[in-house]
């Protein structure tokens, strides 16, 4: 257990995303549940029953903490993303039950305004303590739009909102007047590391250009194909590998075309093998348009991996242009293939850029600090609601009032 200045918290983390749906949320639910378990906490995920267990969906570690699944997780396409919503006639009496039965310190809802799990959490929680945590940036949302009044009524039943970055709380500003703790997503850096093992497939001398992601139309996998093909006119040492899949895979494939299928690897679904990928990567390529924050750059940057990436607001936050990677302002292919090339030929670029994104993972966001922020942030709102003397002492810049 780590050393950890506060009395152990029972705390209930609920997510619509976990495995075995793959995704940064679903990453940011595991890995701190795991980390706040560590640090002596008794933690317990909530979330949606699945389909039978496929062990690739899956951590390689068994949980090291309680996993409960209510109701049945099916499939819905927002915000240009496919996502999950959890649907069960008795989900509000099965949670009010479970609640008073566990007794929780803190019910803590991640994108506490989704439909219908997160909300039901809110709405049935018996806790001291009602956190949400925000994941995602938007330009306009016709949800709010539509129900402000109702999304506000849950708005007041949360003690706490925590963000993921600025970017979160630009988007949510449009519709709520609320305040915000910003604290980042983190990344395991013991685990994503430069040294770890890699494919022999990958290490015959080409350089290798990785992307991850889900097959979502906003992470830009059309636009990271077409990239690869102006590249290998130019440079044509080199391979695109592809993690990820999803609804729209077939069309995806169908873009590759002959001259670039010996150069294109399809990896398929993979989570407990991503650092082999990463540390395979000599580039991490991401041509995303919307993002509040961008695990995968923190997967990258733990790796040693430089980056190109769209210069997104979410992204903007975790990396500057020119040390950890480049940030690209236009969507276009052409303009994405450009800083490829730029550092496919600069083997020192490379190395600097992979060196500094280690550095800002160890200084930053290790998921030790970022734990360490949440449960800081617990114990303030416990102390709030207990009246105690820590309130005031611990009110600090992090707090954004919108």
């Amino acid at each position: 257990m780590a050393d950890n200045l506060y009395r152990p918290m029972k705390i209930a983390l609920i997510s619509e995303y976990y495995y075995p749906l793959l995704g940064g949320i679903t990453e940011h639910v595991y890995n701190l549940a795991g980390t706040l378990q560590k640090r002596g906490h008794a933690v317990t995920v909530i979330t949606h029953k699945v389909r039978p267990r496929s062990s690739h969906h899956y951590p390689d570690e068994p949980e090291r903490f309680r996993v409960e699944r209510f109701g049945r997780g099916i499939p819905i396409y927002s915000n240009g993303s496919f996502a999950r919503v959890t649907v069960s006639r008795s989900l509000q009496s099965d949670l009010r039950r479970f609640f008073e039965r566990e007794r929780f310190d803190v019910i803590h809802a991640h994108s506490p305004l989704t439909p219908m799990l997160p909300m039901a959490a809110i709405r049935q929680s018996n806790a001291p303590v009602t956190v949400g945590t925000f994941h995602t940036y938007f330009e306009k949302s016709r949800g709010y739009g539509l129900l402000r009044n109702t999304a506000n009524e849950f708005m007041k039943m949360m003690d706490g909102r925590i963000v993921v970055s600025d970017a979160c709380v630009q988007a949510l500003s449009r519709y709520f007047d609320s305040e915000y703790e910003v604290i980042p997503n983190g990344v395991d850096p013991d685990y994503f590391h430069p040294e770890a093992a890699t494919d022999p497939r990958f290490d015959d001398g080409k350089l290798n250009i990785l992307f991850v992601g889900r097959f979502d139309p906003r992470n830009g996998l059309k636009v990271m194909l077409e990239a690869f093909r102006l590249v290998k006119r130019r440079f044509d040492d080199c391979r695109l590998i592809i993690v990820g899949d999803g609804p729209l895979k077939l069309y995806y494939r169908s873009l590759v075309g002959r001259e670039l299928a010996g150069d294109v690897h399809f990896a398929g679904l993979v989570n407990g093998g991503r650092p082999a990928y990463y540390a395979a990567a000599d580039i991490f390529c991401t041509p995303c348009t919307k993002a509040s924050f961008g695990v995968v750059l923190l997967e990258a940057m733990s790796a040693g991996t430089p980056i190109v990436a769209s210069d997104i607001n979410g992204y903007r936050l975790v990396m500057d242009d020119g040390r950890q990677g480049r940030l690209v302002s236009s969507s276009s292919p052409q303009a994405f293939a450009d800083n490829l090339l730029d550092l496919l030929r600069d083997p020192h670029l490379r190395r600097m850029m992979g060196n500094e994104g280690r550095r800002t993972v160890l200084e930053r966001y290790s998921w030790d600090l970022v734990a360490q922020q949440v449960e800081e942030f617990y114990v303030k709102l416990l102390d709030r609601d207990a009246g105690g003397p820590a309130q005031a002492a611990q009110e600090d810049a992090l707090v954004l009032t919108v």
